[in-house]
């Protein structure tokens, strides 16, 4: 009974969600790292409708593996507010592969503990995931009739089961009503009629003010923002200001890596120019940033952000930028920028960073959607032997990927998806070294995150044995993809740029 009605809650829920770009079309969650003593592999698919239900898919690089759970947890109840957790079950004919389904009863920040028990004990790890209503699910219209049907055929019987009893029910057996009984039923009859379209007026605007209220308030909604461009003799610099008064309610921001912001600028439309900047706070909602040298051009700007609570978002605007010829002197140190051909005039197998050095990238030319792949980059010298990559904000290497027409946004690190922030967050809340709370339209935050442990490090930074680096990731439309690698090599930025094509499923 308890499994129908979460049904019928989802159900109600899907009626009234709308379409919307959370993360710019690729909600997907993908974690590489490990559980303790065990690699594990993880892509985590959302629930389009809150509450909802999450799919797991969870690869465990280790034998003689005994159980493996999944606990979902909200960033404010801690584990001791979770509910059991939800045992994984292995996929049959896959060895190493489990699946499992969680509830996400709430939308906001959660997170996803998993827990391993083997040979070598037992091995946790906290993955945080964005729980939020993105999309419409219509009634079928065959169901909505079959309904419409049903509830005037129920609403007939109804009003007939009142006459009979207001017209026969006081008659001894065998008499027959007297005509001003069938009158008296009739009247009754009239009456039920306008109490039930009362009734069921009424309950239209119960749940009108039901949706209304979901999609005002539980739906989730892009953070509006716009960008201006300011030159003062020498410097050119962007100015981005959120300006959605929602914003003024959210928990603050924090800093993820090092950085309080993330913003990434893509010429349209041939995405032959490429940025990733961080700006620099002014008051809550306003940021500013130097510009480097870039082609004047309409640029789509895509901004990540970690809020207190554990939640990213991407903002989004477009802004056109006039020529910048000289690159700002008092620009952050990991800043960058790069020109490459227009979309579709570079191949997706190799790529000259310079003169000394250029990147490949290993696997099929084509990918499959929704295929989990590892984008995996290489960089060799002029002689062909392999450049060995220094640490840039923490990790291995950074991926930015679009789609040719902005659908498809997304921002990789060579753990996976999640901001390395929010897993701070979800992974110290759980352990009591953050307090349960988050400070809500104030300027800064409460929590104040430490440095990066050695296992945090190790997460962020990928595999040190392994060759070059890799991204863990699957495509979520068809379509023609441009890729951005960066990586550091002797402590100068370097930008690899690759077209790829995605087929359908």
């Amino acid at each position: 009974m308890k499994r129908w009605v979460m049904i019928l809650v989802v159900v109600a829920a899907a009626l009234f969600t709308q379409p919307a770009r959370a993360h710019v079309g690729s909600p997907n969650v993908f974690f590489e790292g490990h559980a303790g003593p065990y690699p594990v592999h993880v892509v985590i698919h959302p629930a389009e409708v809150i509450p909802g239900l999450a799919e797991l898919s969870i690869r465990i690089d280790a034998e003689n593996i005994k159980t493996v759970t999944a606990l979902p947890i909200k960033w404010n109840a801690g584990r001791m507010g979770a509910p059991p957790p939800d045992i994984a079950k292995p996929v049959r004919g896959d060895p190493g592969l489990y699946s499992a389904q969680l509830w996400f009863m709430e939308p906001g920040a959660q997170s996803v503990e998993l827990e391993v028990q083997g040979p070598a004990g037992a091995g946790r790890v906290v993955i945080p995931v964005d729980a939020v209503a993105t999309r419409v699910l219509a009634l079928p219209k065959a169901l909505g009739v079959g309904l419409a049907v049903l509830g005037l055929i129920l609403g007939g019987l109804l009003i007939s089961i009142v006459g009979s009893a207001v017209r026969e029910s006081v008659l001894t057996p065998g008499s027959e009503p007297t005509p001003t009984r069938r009158l008296y039923a009739l009247g009754g009859m009239g009456l039920g009629t306008v109490l039930l379209v009362a009734l069921v007026w009424g309950g239209k605007n119960w749940w009108d003010a039901e949706a209304a209220d979901y999609k005002n308030n539980r739906l989730y909604h892009p953070i509006s923002a716009k960008a201006d461009v300011r030159t003062n003799g020498d410097k050119t610099s962007l100015l981005l200001a959120i300006t959605d008064p929602a914003f003024a309610r959210t928990a603050p921001l924090v800093p993820d890596h090092g950085k309080l912001m993330h913003l990434f600028l893509v010429r349209e439309p041939g995405l032959n120019c490429f940025a990733h900047l961080h700006p620099v706070k002014l008051d809550r909602a306003s940021f500013d940033v130097a510009l480097p040298k870039l082609p004047a051009g309409l640029y789509r700007l895509y901004a990540d952000i970690t809020y207190e609570t554990g939640l990213s978002d991407t903002l989004t605007c477009r802004v056109t930028i006039p020529e910048v010829t000289t690159g700002a002197t008092e620009a952050d140190p990991d800043d960058s920028a790069t020109v490459a051909p227009p979309m579709g005039r570079c191949d997706g197998t190799s790529f000259p960073l310079s003169q000394d050095y250029v990147m490949t990238r290993t696997g099929p030319e084509r990918c499959r959607v929704n295929q989990p792949t590892n984008l995996h980059f290489v960089v060799h010298d002029s002689r062909g032997k392999e450049v060995s990559l220094e640490t840039y904000l923490g990790m291995r290497g950074h991926l930015a990927l679009t789609r040719e027409d902005g659908a498809v946004f997304t921002h990789l690190h060579p753990g996976g998806t999640a901001s390395m922030a929010a897993m701070q967050l979800a992974t110290y809340r759980i352990e009591g070294k953050l307090p349960l709370k988050a400070a809500f339209g104030a300027d800064e935050p409460i929590c104040q995150l430490p440095a990066a442990s050695s296992a945090d490090q190790g997460w962020i930074g990928g595999n040190p044995s392994a060759e070059g680096v890799s991204f863990p990731y699957a495509f979520p439309k068809p379509g023609r993809y441009r890729l951005w690698v960066q990586v550091k090599i002797e402590g100068g930025i370097q930008t690899g740029v690759f077209d790829i094509d995605v087929d359908g499923a």
